[in-house]
């Protein structure tokens, strides 16, 4: 009998999700902070993702972050924004190791992953409703795609994780009993806890230490409802408005809106880093996510952070995030935007009273919680 020590396994999971690192995103990021955590309990993790960022493709076909191993596969063909078919992976998923697959994103040719391997499958659709945001023909196959294979998708995953209380009634929806569905939030890094210089950024737009600034930070796309601000913005002139974030199409719009409207209060910006990220909203006032549509909406975790006051649409799973710590508006009512938003600029008590409560509530979403939840899921499903 040999005498060394045994070494034992350790657990892997693989994720597998339409993009990755270097894609920049809500459910990229998910993917790797719940990743580290895992691998700080002992797990391998690893990703299975397309060789796509949103619009070209990625010439490594592996890497590595934080520990996290990743492997892109070829897509053969790009279906929608976020829809691509790489083959590679079903074959990948035959011959993996891993103990359980949590699949990131639902509506993906990727859920029929399933098929491929005897192991537990988990699934975290990230609540992709958008109704109203497609094409009548779009919506059409989304609507037939939910009602022929839908039910039949869900059954094959042991648990299906709602990033937002509000998200559960959509997943019983298709047949999922409730002790099948499990929350798992959106949260945000312990380091962005720590102050950050708002000064550099107000310094780079030319903002003054006394004025009051309201921050958009998003990818620029029209479903992101930034034309909203920019329209409410003329009835708050002695107030700065600054949007930021990467181009999604809908940049020079939003530039020929402003010009159209004669504004000189409206500072539109564009891609900023991670560091630059968190100054801006330490720099900022108020912040406002006026989106159409978000399943979970994980800057107005960062916003809080920083001490921002907090608004939003109140579509998806923003109000969710956002209740008791910030307002909402009606989603394409600018008369009640306007209204909420005067309500923030000119009320400094009200907005003291949403900058701490945001702070408090951004505290309660941890990374670190929702690994532990998923490993306790995981081992019981894990053959030894």
């Amino acid at each position: 009998m040999n005498s060394e020590k045994m070494i034992k396994k350790k657990p892997k999971v693989c994720f597998i999700t339409a993009f990755f690192y270097p894609t920049i995103g809500g459910v990229e990021a998910h993917i790797e902070n719940v990743g580290k955590e895992l691998i700080k309990l002992g797990y391998d993790v690893e990703v299975f993702t397309s060789d796509m960022d949103r619009d070209k493709r990625i010439k490594e076909k592996t890497g590595n972050l934080n520990g996290i191993g990743i492997r892109r596969f070829k897509s053969w063909i790009k279906l929608t924004f976020a829809e691509m078919f790489f083959p590679g992976l079903f074959s990948a998923v035959k011959k993996s190791n891993a103990d359980i697959f949590h699949v990131h994103g639902y509506r993906h040719l990727f859920n029929f992953a399933f098929l491929f391997s005897k192991k537990p499958f988990f699934l975290t659709p990230h609540w992709p409703i958008y109704r109203g945001l497609r094409g009548a023909i779009n919506q059409f196959v989304v609507d037939c795609a939910d009602f022929f294979l839908g039910r039949y998708i869900f059954r094959h995953f042991k648990k299906v994780c709602v990033v937002t209380d509000l998200e559960t009634p959509w997943v019983e929806s298709f047949g999922v009993p409730r002790g099948k569905i499990m929350l798992t939030p959106n949260c945000i890094p312990d380091n962005y806890f720590r102050a950050y210089d708002g000064k550099k950024f107000r310094k780079k737009y030319g903002l003054k230490n006394n004025e009051t600034v309201v921050l958009s930070l998003s990818r620029i796309h029209k479903t992101k409802g930034v034309d909203q601000m920019v329209r409410v913005a003329q009835f708050f002139p002695r107030v700065k408005f600054v949007v930021l974030g990467k181009d999604g199409g809908a940049r020079n719009e939003l530039i020929e809106l402003a010009r159209s409207l004669k504004l000189n209060n409206v500072i539109i910006g564009g891609e900023v880093n991670e560091k630059e990220k968190m100054e801006a909203f330490a720099g900022s006032d108020i912040y406002t996510l006026p989106s159409h549509y978000e399943a979970f909406g994980i800057s107005i975790l960062e916003a809080m952070s920083q001490g921002c006051a907090v608004i939003t649409s109140n579509k998806g799973g923003m109000p969710w995030v956002v209740k008791g710590a910030g307002l909402t508006f009606k989603d394409y009512d600018l008369k009640d935007y306007r209204e909420k938003l005067e309500r923030l600029i000119n009320d400094r008590k009200l907005r003291n009273s949403l900058e701490k409560a945001g702070k408090l509530k951004a505290k309660k979403f941890v990374w670190k919680n929702v690994a532990l939840a998923l490993d306790k899921e995981y081992k019981k499903l894990i053959k030894p």
